[in-house]
């Protein structure tokens, strides 16, 4: 029989609260003596890896054994170097390039940058497939449009990852591809039926499962087929009926933020019963996001604390998370960390310039070139990271300056960098006058790939944000070696973790 210390350190252990700064507040001290295991790296704790190092630091030395999380995904969306832009290629550009021994390697590398700061768990693979252009949450963090190749690459990650001693998560089950609404803000919904969702969403999971990810992320959104009125998150039919019972998934399932529009909203009430229902559909850990981390994590504690008191939540579903979510410190323990760093380098780097797309000429013939952005900021999952092209250009030895309105030509080149431009129509306007008035512009598309129609001379879609991407583009445009510029970059990178 549990006592009721018992009961009280099982619900604790199945919230994962967000740290938002670098130093333990006092309520944090108090939420591990509760029985808090895990926590997740939000903005204000991240940003490079000697920010996210202190925090964790500071972590251990209050609740050493605490399983630090995080949105490392690399490209698109990064923590770890969210200031200078990450030194990995976005899963699009993996999926381009569609080499799983790159995929494996990029994984190991990312593993090796997360585990020297200390981080144990991250919130990657995407293991969507993104069949909707016009999705605003996934895009270029998803290995593409194809179930198969994303399931491959999925694998791949997952494989790359746990061998390097981090927990994979593959996310978000049973897939955000087909969807055009960002669930940070409101509930999507995948209407499609039972053969489509089996023979594609379903499709990366399985290969995830296979190759042994230690965690599944569910989804915040809803899928009739499924459950027609709980999103997947909160659907029991979905967490425990489909993914446990039958894709035969026996690891941890960790819900998004659940403070999200999709299942919360505003009001601190909804935020504490979707806790309790995410629960009861089969989660082992709920991860919370709200701006207000203390009461937050307060009123959903005492909430699972009443369900389980009035038989609401079944004490046996929180004693099966705890034994699930033991099996996670495993996961490092047995991980064969012995990977050769400099040859997984190498094999990133020199397929790096193939997760680009070059269309026309992209070559500069001069060495003096303006740098105009035409873009959509990044989505609410990326936040503001350092992708920036002009400064890649001026690192590769040109004369650069950013302009905010289209030059005359007076003998400089133009680079137009371009983000999803074409999700907005006063964007592509802005663009198409652009190229109207400079058709010997250079295009980069740093976003899911423009299918405008423009007159341009030179298009260079990178499949993503980050410093390597740019990097890449940069080389390219100059003329430089891209190879070796990849290669300097991610090895500075992995020095400096």
């Amino acid at each position: 029989m549990a006592t009721q210390e018992d009961v009280s350190r099982l619900v604790w252990g199945a919230l994962m609260p967000g740290v938002s700064g670098p130093s333990v507040e006092p309520w944090q001290r108090a939420a591990f003596a509760a029985g808090v295991e895990s926590v997740c790296l939000f903005a204000g704790a991240v940003g490079s890896p000697a920010r996210v190092a202190a925090t964790v630091r500071a972590l251990r030395r209050v609740a050493p054994d605490v399983l630090v999380a995080t949105d490392e995904e690399g490209g698109e969306v990064t923590r770890v170097e969210a200031v200078a832009g990450s030194s990995l290629l976005s899963a699009r550009a993996l999926g381009i390039i569609d080499d799983l021994d790159v995929t494996r390697a990029q994984a190991r590398l990312q593993a090796r940058l997360l585990r020297q700061v200390g981080v144990h768990w991250t919130f990657a693979p995407v293991a969507d497939v993104n069949v909707d252009p016009r999705n605003p949450v996934i895009g270029v963090r998803s290995f593409g449009p194809d179930a198969g190749c994303v399931g491959a690459h999925v694998a791949a990650a997952v494989e790359g990852l746990q061998r390097g001693g981090i927990v994979a998560t593959a996310k978000h089950f049973p897939g955000h591809g087909d969807t055009h609404v960002d669930s940070h803000e409101d509930l999507p919904t995948l209407d499609v039926d039972a053969e489509t969702l089996d023979a594609r969403e379903l499709v990366p999971f399985r290969h995830a499962i296979a190759a042994g990810v230690a965690s599944v992320m569910t989804g915040h959104l809803r899928v009739p087929v499924l459950d027609a009125d709980l999103p997947v998150s909160l659907s029991r039919a979905a967490t425990t009926g489909l993914l446990r019972e039958q894709l035969g998934y026996t690891g941890v399932v960790v819900t998004d933020a659940v403070e999200m529009g999709a299942v919360s909203g505003p009001g601190r009430e909804r935020l504490a019963a979707a806790v309790v229902s995410a629960l009861l559909a089969g989660a082992d850990v709920v991860c919370l996001g709200a701006d207000d981390q203390e009461r937050a994590l307060a009123d959903s504690a005492a909430a699972v604390l009443t369900a389980v008191a009035d038989g609401t939540l079944p004490i046996a579903l929180l004693e099966h998370a705890a034994q699930r979510r033991a099996m996670l410190r495993t996961v490092a323990a047995r991980a064969d960390r012995e990977t050769d760093r400099d040859a997984d380098i190498d094999l990133v780097a020199s397929a790096a310039p193939r997760g680009l797309l070059v269309d026309g000429d992209v070559v500069l013939s001069t060495p003096g070139v303006d740098v105009l952005t035409v873009a959509a900021r990044p989505g609410y999952a990326a936040g503001p990271t350092g992708w920036r092209l002009a400064p890649r250009l001026a690192a590769a030895d040109l004369d650069v300056h950013e302009v905010s309105s289209v030059p005359a030509r007076d003998g400089r080149g133009l680079v137009i960098e371009v983000r999803d431009a074409w999700k907005d129509p006063a964007l592509a306007d802005a663009l198409a006058g652009a190229l109207a008035a400079r058709p010997d512009a250079i295009v980069v598309d740093v976003g899911w790939p423009t299918p405008l129609d423009l007159p341009v001379r030179g298009y260079l879609a990178t499949h993503g944000t980050g410093a390597l991407a740019a990097t890449v583009a940069a080389q390219l445009i100059a003329g430089g070696d891209a190879v070796a510029a990849a290669a300097s970059l991610i090895h500075t990178s992995q020095l400096e973790a």
